[in-house]
């Protein structure tokens, strides 16, 4: 059973979301995040795949969630804030990674999964609030 670790980046009001090419689905939009190793937390699956994917490091972790994911494992939402000057960067040019800062009513829920889905409809909000 694969468990998933997802690295939510929050700032000003907006989250982070990657769209990237995956061999077999074309363009996805998604949170950066993949497969926890074993003997790592959900947490520390989040903070390496943010910077394997983003090179993003050192960002306040403010909270994680649990769930089931689609294939019957655990996922987990770590959650992170992040200030205006921290800007992702490509790692992987043939991943054709581009990334955007959108509003949580901006996702295109469509695209993402059914467990992304409930933790962006019952969870993201909290974070996703504009610094005044």
């Amino acid at each position: 059973m694969k468990h998933l670790s997802m690295a939510v980046v929050v700032r000003n009001g907006k989250v982070l979301v990657q769209e990237r090419q995956k061999a077999a689905k074309g363009v996805v939009v998604e949170f950066p995040g993949g497969e926890v190793l074993e003997n790592e937390t959900g947490t520390d699956a989040s903070v390496r795949k943010l910077y394997e994917e983003t090179h993003l490091e050192g960002l306040n972790h403010v909270a994680t969630f649990a769930g089931i994911n689609d294939f019957g494992g655990r996922i987990y939402y770590a959650v992170f804030r992040a200030s205006e000057q921290v800007k992702p960067k490509v790692v992987d040019s043939e991943r054709r990674q581009a990334f955007k800062w959108l509003k949580p009513d901006e996702l295109p829920l469509d695209e993402f999964h059914t467990a992304d889905v409930d933790f962006i409809n019952t969870k993201l909000g909290k974070y996703c609030v504009s610094e005044a």
